[in-house]
């Protein structure tokens, strides 16, 4: 980067003992503290602090500025670069000494930033053109935690290496397709009811976090055309019933799957496609009763015998329509199932008696019944 070339010509020109030493001895921790140049002057940006990595990136933190005014007084200052690794603007949402709530147009022309984290403001409106002169460095974008509904979606297209995108806790009523080959990553987690559409345009999509979003219906085949895809979160909804193709990619790459804390008390026999061998299913905390081998035995199927299956605080009936399951070759559908699955009785799944089902379970005659 152009920082850098010009610390090789500082060495040049003054010489190896004349070199600032800002420059010779870059901070080695992982949290640098504030230092002058080639950060701008600490009195003009305050409350802003600037600090430079081990690899002489700077970073802006502004967590401090209480006001839009506050704000544009800082990036209206003198910056000798203007281009940085980090722009972090962090905040107590419920503090009424902080006020930012708005970003004013061209607020940040000419300022360019490679990963940019604003949270717990009262921002209600991302612009189109509100972080432009980022568009070809841009690959992290954590706005989680404002009052945000408004976001330009169809602008997103424009930056070619944005990866991760988080827009959690927030108040949007709506996520519209986006287009993009980069995002990885996509979290919209915590606005309430937010009204899903696709995902197919986003093709190089990794992990997706749809959590606590007042979701009751998991559409079939959201999923089919991510061809990346290993970790979907769905945790905190209102799921009763995963239907076929609910949890499916068109082909085996899911590693996690979450769909913890929801009211889920039945999935069929195609809800999940795509699970790798020691892929990780959690379901915790649902309403689970039976696991029916007509329904169940395709997870376990993709799961055994490295995967795991946590079903932890479900009520379990755990009687004979599970006996597929402790009858399986060497018990290794057993095995999959966490140490923390409990019965309604109380009893851990992993260790029940294979006799209670010799003995009960009169339609079931297995090898190791005597």
């Amino acid at each position: 980067m152009v920082l850098k070339i010009v610390v090789v010509c500082v060495v040049v020109v003054l010489g190896v003992g004349d070199v600032t030493p800002a420059l010779v001895n870059p901070v080695q921790d992982s949290n640098p503290q504030p230092r002058e140049w080639p950060c701008p002057d600490d009195a003009a940006i305050s409350p802003c602090t600037c600090s430079i990595t081990e690899d002489y990136d700077m970073k802006l933190d502004c967590s401090l500025v209480t006001s839009n005014e506050e704000l544009a007084r800082v990036f209206s200052s003198v910056f000798p670069y203007t281009q940085f690794l980090e722009l972090r603007i962090v905040q107590d949402p419920s503090d009424p000494n902080y006020d930012i709530n708005a970003i004013e147009t061209g607020l940040f022309t000419g300022f360019s930033f490679e990963r940019i984290i604003i949270q717990g403001t009262k921002l209600k409106v991302i612009e189109d053109h509100t972080f432009t002169d980022s568009q070809d460095l841009l690959n992290y974008l954590n706005l989680a935690n404002n009052d945000l509904y408004s976001f330009p979606f169809e602008v997103i297209t424009l930056y070619p290496k944005l990866a991760t995108l988080i827009l959690d806790d927030n108040a949007f009523t709506q996520l519209p397709s986006i287009l993009s080959s980069s995002i990885e990553v996509l979290s919209v987690s915590g606005n309430a009811n937010l009204e899903l559409t696709n995902f197919d345009d986003l093709t190089s999509l990794q992990e997706i976090y749809i959590g606590r979003i007042n979701l009751d219906v998991l559409p079939p085949n959201l999923f089919m055309q991510l061809h990346y895809l290993n970790t979907i979160d769905v945790q905190g909804n209102e799921l009763t019933d995963l239907n076929e193709y609910t949890i499916a990619t068109p082909s085996q790459t899911l590693k996690t799957v979450i769909a913890d804390h929801n009211l889920i008390s039945t999935i069929h026999h195609d809800t999940f496609h795509g699970l790798v061998f020691n892929a990780e299913v959690s379901m915790r905390s649902n309403l689970v009763i039976d696991l029916f081998e007509e329904s169940w035995k395709h997870v376990f199927d993709q799961l055994v015998p490295d995967g795991i299956l946590d079903l932890e605080d479900n009520p379990l009936r755990c009687g004979c329509e599970m006996a597929w399951i402790m009858f399986s070759p060497e018990r290794e559908d057993l095995q999959i199932i966490t140490d923390t699955t409990l019965c309604s009785s109380g009893a851990q799944v992993s260790f029940l008696d294979v006799q209670f089902f010799c003995k009960f379970c009169d339609h079931i005659v297995p090898d190791v019944c005597p």
